[in-house]
């Protein structure tokens, strides 16, 4: 494998729709397709974990992904992906799919849905990579030690015979994960796990590799300050973690007012 994971940049996407909610998450569709074309006009090739797996590494590489793996993914991004030639991946919910979000605070009665299976299907047909979210998206640091091996192997299991194929990469719920969880989900048979903002990015770990947020708020400039390495860049991070801290409180709702 050439050159460090931790140098490719690693985005995160949740819904690709012009619904509203409250809440940060949602990216209008004009807006992606926006991003993408910069992508693509600034020469940058779109790849996948299976790809750092085969060594396929352009010289502009960058991982696109999608978290949770709700239905506007297979409506709305999906053909601008098809159209740019651009391949993705998704983080798919096991024990969501087909339903709506239901696991989540879900602010003013809004719910979105998640992707059926024969969408899922569809999309790893389209070339996009099937990655694991888990089977509930609860925080795994809060569950006892078999929930966690149940929700790295039975989401994997799972997805991996959907698909008829293998399931090599976990995006942690909320990004929330440690050391612990890193060797189960190793154990559990992943090549990668993806982070978020939050935690260190060890260059050589390939289970804590972290993924820069895409907002609906974010312009086109804004965007582009997330490829830059100066102050500009920083900022940049620095805002993002501040708009991204209220989604750390979802696993304290989950667990003492949903009961999940």
């Amino acid at each position: 494998m050439r050159g460090k994971i931790s140098d490719i940049p690693i985005f995160t996407y949740h819904k690709i729709t012009d619904r509203g909610e409250v809440g940060i998450n949602t990216v209008h569709p004009q807006k992606f397709e926006a991003q993408m074309r910069y992508l693509k006009n600034a020469g940058y090739k779109t790849i996948t974990f299976h790809d750092l797996i085969n060594n396929n590494i352009p010289s502009k590489p960058v991982i696109v992904t999608f978290d949770d793996g709700y239905a506007s993914v297979y409506e709305n991004a999906l053909p601008i992906l098809h159209s740019l030639k651009f391949k993705a991946v998704v983080f798919i919910i096991s024990g969501y799919i087909g339903k709506e979000n239901t696991w989540d605070a879900n602010l003013a009665g809004i719910r979105f849905s998640h992707l059926h299976s024969s969408q899922i299907q569809e999309l790893f047909q389209e070339g996009l990579e099937i990655g694991s979210h888990g089977v509930t998206h609860r925080a795994l640091t809060y569950l006892p030690l078999d929930q966690i091996i149940l929700e790295l192997r039975k989401s994997r299991e799972g997805l991996s015979n959907l698909i008829q194929d293998s399931v090599s990469t976990i995006a942690y719920p909320f990004g929330i994960q440690n050391k612990t969880i890193q060797d189960f989900a190793k154990d559990a048979g992943y090549d990668f796990g993806c982070i978020n903002l939050w935690g260190k990015n060890e260059a050589e770990n390939h289970f804590c590799l972290k993924r820069v947020p895409v907002y609906g708020t974010d312009s086109l400039n804004g965007f582009k300050r997330k490829f830059y390495s100066h102050k500009l860049y920083k900022a940049e991070i620095l805002k993002l973690k501040i708009l991204s801290f209220p989604a750390l409180l979802t696993p304290v709702y989950q667990k003492y007012l949903k009961k999940l």
